[in-house]
């Protein structure tokens, strides 16, 4: 059994490895052969399985969890039992905080779109960063240049094109920031009460953070042709999921209090559903123009991650 100490040092470490698998995305620029990675579709269909994931573990588990907290709270003392008004009360406090999760999150996206209404153009902008790194590509390893269309190799050097690209990125940066200290609390929440759920909301995280580091890293190293730059506006967005689970840390420490535990697995809840209907999979079908490999893949990513949970409890974790 872990200690509550070795669990806190686990919820930070969880944190911090899902939060630096946006750099994992950032790393496509380092190599030219990783551009097939950058494909719109494969990452519409990466987001999808995020999205299943994270939809599957937040309504089959964290839920769960959050009502089990309240139930701890309203049981009968005497007979250490849940009557029924005992739950209906769970289920209502769990319900109400769900919403509320919802809320932070279109709270959180009405600052960003009030502070950068640009944003919303990033995967325009992305698409061409994209179109971009592969006529690159081409240009050095062919000798004739009759392939390539005039107008593709007049926006490598449109001035107002890079500048573009790099305020999109930069405002990517911001806005995956903000989002991604939500999830840096629900990761941190998840690992403090059970390992299982720390690790798969862990490894949930983190499948959606790398297409996001390529969406920040991409247009910042072609506007700006540095990979330093590129790799440090990752990582600045990289760091956001930490800085959430110290914030979480620094509100519930050990998290043993029933109440704040079901206040804050309920607000988990609505905050990673809410994510993932209103950002991640909306995004996949913009990403993706074939729209049933996102339904597929948002399946795919349910199946995945409910074949987890059983291999977990076959395994006893």
């Amino acid at each position: 059994m872990l200690t509550d100490r070795n669990r806190i040092l686990l919820a930070f470490a969880l944190n911090i490895a899902a939060g630096l698998s946006t750099c994992i995305g950032g790393l496509v620029i380092l190599n030219r052969k990783l551009v097939s990675i950058t494909n719109p579709s494969r990452l519409g269909i990466a987001l999808g399985v995020s999205a299943g994931v994270m939809i599957f573990i937040s309504l089959a588990e964290i839920f769960e969890e959050s009502i089990e907290h309240f139930r701890q709270v309203f049981h009968d003392n005497s007979t250490n039992e849940c009557d029924e008004k005992c739950r209906g009360h769970s289920k209502t406090l769990a319900t109400i905080c769900f919403m509320f999760g919802a809320l932070i999150i279109f709270v959180i996206d009405f600052i960003i779109h009030r502070i950068a209404p640009e944003v919303e153009h990033e995967l325009t902008d992305l698409q061409q960063a994209t179109d971009q790194f592969e006529l690159e590509n081409a240009l050095g390893q062919t000798t004739s240049k009759t392939n390539i269309p005039q107008i593709n190799r007049q926006i490598l050097e449109d001035k107002q094109t890079r500048r573009s690209l790099n305020r999109t990125g930069i405002l990517t940066a911001l806005a995956i920031a903000i989002h991604n200290l939500p999830e840096g609390i629900a990761t941190y929440i998840g690992a403090l009460k059970n390992t299982r759920l720390g690790v798969m909301l862990a490894v949930s995280i983190a499948l959606h953070n790398i297409p996001e580091g390529i969406a920040v890293a991409a247009p910042v190293y072609f506007a700006t042709k540095s990979k330093l730059k590129a790799f440090l506006w990752t990582f600045v967005s990289a760091l956001a999921e930490p800085l959430g689970g110290i914030i979480c840390w620094a509100i519930v420490r050990d998290g043993l209090n029933p109440t704040l535990n079901g206040i804050m697995f309920g607000l988990v809840v609505g905050m990673m559903v809410t994510i993932s209907f209103k950002e991640l999979i909306p995004t996949a079908y913009r990403f993706c123009p074939y729209k049933n490999r996102v339904t597929y893949s948002v399946l795919t990513g349910m199946c995945l991650m409910a074949l987890s949970l059983i291999l977990f409890d076959y395994a006893g974790v």
